[in-house]
Parts: C-alpha cells; structure tokens; sequence
C-alpha cells in the first residue's frame, strides 16, 4: 500500500479511519473489517470475494479468542516476559491500551523513518505510532544518508525494504517519494507520504480526525455538512487537506493572494477526484479572506513560507487569522493551524491561543491519524 496522498485511500478506508473499530468489536458476530485497497485501486469490498457460512466474521490477522475478555486479551499482549523492559510491563499493561484491533503484522518488525526535513510532529506520531503496533521506528535524517548525493533514491529505497517492514518518508522532492514508491512496490512494502513539496496526507487525516471530534460525531452517525476555509499559501497541506474534504463531503475555500492560488491543473484535479468520490463537496478559490470564512465552521492556515525556506510575506497581507477577521466568521466557527505557527503573523497569539482553537488537539491527533493508518495498512494483504 503506497499512500503518497490522500486519493490514495478510498472512501471507505478514510470513514473507517475517522472512526474505527472499538475494541472488541471485531471478533465475533457483527465484526467490521477494515476496507481494503485491491491491487486495482478500487476498495477490496468491491472486489467479489467467497460468503457464507465458511467466511470469517473478523478481520483477516485477528488473534483475539472471542470467549476471552478484553482485559484477559490486553493482558496476553504486554506481559513481563514478552517485554524486554520487564521492568516497565506492569505500566505498559496498564497504560497502553489500544483503542481498536489491526493484525500482528508489524509486531517485532522495524519501521524505516527517513527525514530530510526537521521534524517534531511527524516524526513524534511516527515514533508513537510504530511502538503502538509492535513495531521498532528507525531514523535517517538529513544528510546521513544522503539520497540523490550519496546514493539513488532508488537504492536507498532498496536497501530500506531490504531491512524493514514499512517506509515513511519525509522529503523536500515528491518525485523523491514516487521514485523510492516504486521500489516499495516491487518489494511490497508499505510506504506513507509524511510530508512532500506536494502533499501532506497524515496531516489530512488528522485533521480530518479533529474536525469530527470536535464536532462530537458519533461513530456510524453521517457527518454533518461544513465549510472550511483555508488561508494562505495554496501548497502541501492544503492540497491534501482539499482533497480530505471532497472525501468526505464538506465544502471547501481556498483564500490567497494572486500567484499562491491552485492552479488549474490542480482545480480539475480537485473535480476529477470529486466525481470519483461520487459527494457534493464544492471547492471555490478567493482573493477575499473575509468572505472566504463568512459561512465557514472551520478557520484554517499554515505558515506563509515553510520554516527554513526564504521569501517575502508581503503577499499575504490580510489573510492571518486574527480577531478581526473572526468577527467575519460565524459565531461557532473554531480555528486550526498545523503547526509550527508563526505567531503574530499568519495567526494571532491571541487567537490560537484563545477557546476558539483547537490546534492542540489536532497536534494530538497526529499520532492518533499515524496509528490508525498503521493498523489500516496492517489487514492490507
């Protein structure tokens, strides 16, 4: 599975993603299975598979025996003797309850985490996300590795499947990405987009994650409609953040000055996708940041220039996030930024810091986003 973005999951998988499985609920009568991306693109659902009385009810890879209880369950899975820290395994049982099943797949296996750019989110939820499925993170960062300098991407790419059970990888090219995914995929290695020039698509997914629970939807429940406006920059994360919207149905607006907006390839993109999607979202581009958020629930920006790169700001006069612009907004309206913030500059401390931001929790929700994408990948055959 190669998630270079987020039209690289169906429909299927990202609702799952938004609210899985409880604990529990998949062994036995009435178990979901996580959809499944086929070798065609299209979700393994669509695909027919054999039925009746032989199939299984649970996801493929599930270990749990129906007649145990759950606490019996958790506790088989973290035990003095399996865990090397013995020391640390009474905490860990107690502590590190895992929210809802996958396979063993990754349990014991490496992760490869390859980082040319600085990171703390990304590579803290990588690092979270790895252990809470059983498997070891394993870093390269920067130069040390040296892709394109020292060696190929597509060598380093080899050498990485040869070690460990599923890539991801933080690039300044996205042709970077999609070369060393070439590779991945005549290994079979899973390999996860967590940030390109292009696409940033575990950021989608948490914020996608945020939005919901912030709305306090419940699981099964259909999402309600909503607008979110973005401004500022038309670049990675709005990208990926556009294309979570059409998924799942809610309209967006992209406010940005003249020469930052999406270009045309990226507007029919945004349309192809939406008809695959088979939802109503719309996608509309601004100039104007104040009529961008007047019907907006969600306020959402990212710094003007990435963190290490130059430019001018100039540009992006008017489109921060400020108090007078949320006095556009609708009164519920609450605002999300992905971190780092420029305070002062694309969003007022004032502002991220007030009642109205959720911006926490959706830093939270970045390792919740990575460990759910870990187990999704995880049933992937």
């Amino acid at each position: 599975m190669i998630v270079d973005d987020i039209d690289a999951l169906s429909v299927e998988q990202i609702n799952w993603l938004l609210h899985p499985p409880i604990e529990g609920s998949l062994s036995g009568a009435g178990g979901v299975e996580p959809p499944r991306q086929s070798s065609t693109g299209r979700s393994a659902d669509d695909v027919d598979e054999p039925s009746g009385a032989g199939a299984s009810a649970s996801a493929p890879g599930m270990v749990q025996d129906p007649a145990r209880t759950d606490q019996e369950w958790r506790a088989s899975r973290v035990t003095p003797e399996a865990d090397p820290l013995s020391g640390e395994a009474s905490l860990a049982a107690e502590f590190s309850v895992p929210t809802f099943f996958g396979s063993d797949r990754f349990v014991g296996a490496t992760m490869a985490g390859v980082f040319e750019h600085p990171s703390l989110r990304t590579r803290s939820a990588f690092a979270g996300a790895a252990y809470a499925v059983g498997a070891l993170p394993v870093f390269f960062v920067g130069d040390e590795i040296g892709i394109d300098t020292r060696e190929s991407a597509e060598d380093v790419a080899h050498l990485l499947c040869e070690h460990h059970q599923l890539i991801g990888a933080r690039l300044r090219s996205h042709d970077t990405f999609v070369r060393m995914a070439e590779v991945a995929m005549a290994y079979g290695r899973p390999m996860v987009n967590l940030l390109t020039d292009w696409a940033h698509p575990t950021q989608a997914l948490a914020d996608l994650i945020t939005i919901v629970e912030h709305l306090g939807v419940e699981p099964g429940a259909p999402l309600p409609s909503l607008r979110i406006a973005y401004l500022g920059d038309a670049n990675n994360v709005a990208r990926s953040l556009t294309k979570a919207a059409i998924a799942v149905g809610w309209d967006i607006t992209i406010a940005a000055p003249n020469g930052h907006q999406f270009g045309v390839e990226d507007v029919a993109s945004f349309a192809t996708y939406r008809k695959l999607c088979g939802t109503e979202s719309r996608v509309e581009l601004t100039d104007d940041p104040s009529a961008a958020v007047r019907e907006a629930r969600v306020l959402y920006t990212d710094v003007w220039v990435s963190m290490g790169e130059t430019g001018t700001t100039e540009p992006f006069e008017g489109f921060a996030i400020d108090e007078e612009l949320l006095l556009s907004a609708p009164a519920d309206a609450f605002v999300m930024h992905c971190l780092p913030a420029h305070r002062g500059m694309e969003i007022a401390a004032s502002v991220i810091d007030s009642e109205r931001s959720v911006v926490w929790a959706q830093a939270r929700n970045r390792l919740v986003a990575m460990e759910r994408l870990f187990r999704l990948i995880s049933e992937e055959d």
